[in-house]
Formats: structure tokens, sequence, C-alpha cells
């Protein structure tokens, strides 16, 4: 993370260097980003960037930890969108990142672009749901669900938004249409919704 020295900086300067960074980050796989290329955007000496951060891994940390609140706020407010029904949410989710994507929203562009360099990165790591679980859990409505414990709960929150998040970088990457990756993830919600298993046959 970043250190208190960069923190102190001014407020403008701190920014150029974040904005900086990220598009680095947005246009380039992670092993062709260059501290260089940051640094002259930036416009400050290379013996100052290694005052602020202690390396290119710890800078991409930060970032993803800005996308990972800022992603939070945007589930927390679908969730609240859906009325805290959990197996509305992959849709609402999708939905609402890709209108702020057409609407050339700089930041999910900037977003989109990170997920598209960096294809199989995990993409949990745009969400910590351990700092974010309280506050998101708390809006879920277990109403129409099936009996589940709260660990139950948490985890099927945990594969749908694991399931949204790789919708979104598949939407990201081009290769298929947006309307039959949205059509993947609605079948697949649906399956999760119906069970996968025929309630005829005998549990193993």
């Amino acid at each position: 993370m970043p250190t208190t020295t960069f923190f102190n900086l001014p407020p403008p300067k701190r920014e150029k260097l974040f904005q900086a960074a990220i598009a680095e980050f947005a246009r380039r796989p992670y092993g062709e980003v260059s501290i260089n290329r940051i640094i002259q955007a930036a416009e400050i000496p290379r013996g100052s960037f290694y005052q602020y951060f202690s390396d290119k891994t710890d800078l991409f940390r930060y970032v993803l930890r800005h996308y990972g609140e800022w992603i939070s706020v945007m589930v927390t407010e679908s969730l609240d969108a859906c009325g805290g029904q959990l197996l509305e949410l992959p849709l609402t989710i999708f939905d609402r990142m890709l209108e702020k994507y057409r609407a050339n929203e700089a930041s999910f562009h900037d977003l989109f672009g990170i997920a598209r360099q960096n294809i199989g990165m995990d993409a949990s790591r745009f969400l910590d749901f351990q700092a974010a679980r309280h506050t998101l859990l708390e809006r879920v409505d277990p109403s129409g669900l099936a009996d589940l414990s709260p660990e139950g709960v948490e985890s099927l929150f945990k594969l749908l938004i694991l399931l949204t998040a790789h919708a979104l970088m598949s939407a990201c990457c081009g290769k298929d249409s947006v309307e039959e990756i949205r059509g993947q993830l609605a079948r697949a919600v649906e399956i999760i919704r119906r069970g996968a298993i025929n309630k005829e046959e005998p549990l193993c």
C-alpha cells in the first residue's frame, strides 16, 4: 500500500500520479506496464515514486483497491435496487455497469480496460468481499430462498458475484455479443434458482 509520504502529497499531485497509473494499467497487460511511462506522465522523478510505492505490484494493488471500493458501492446500490433479492442481483449489476460504460463514463472505461488487459486475473480481486460483507449481507432479503444458514446465504452471494464478474469481463473482451453473454448469465442464474438435481432422484 502507499506510504504516508504519498498521502501527504498535495491532492492535485497525488491525483495526477494515480490517474497516470490507471491509464497505464488500462492500456497494457500488467507485465508490460512501465513505471517510467507512469512517472513521465505524472511528471515526478523516478526516486520519488519509490518514496510512495515499493514497486509496480504495490501500485497495482492500490489501483485494484480503489476500484474494489467503487464496485462495492455499485453492488450495494444494485442490491438495494432489486429489493435485496439475491437471484436478481447478477443481471441488475450487469445492466447497470454496462449502462454506465455505454454512457462513456471515463472511470468505467478505465475499469473495463484494466480487466481487458488482465484476462485470467481472479475477478474477485476487484472486490474485497470481507471488507464489505456486513454492509452487503444485511441488505439481502432471504425470503423466497431455500432455508439457508447465514453461511449458505454468504456462499450463494459470493457465487453470484463471481458469475457476474466473469460475465462482465467476458463482455469487455468483445469475443461474444453482450446479448449472448447476458443470456448466458441469465441461464446460469436460472439453473441456480431451480437447482441442478432431479428432485425425484434420491440424494446420495
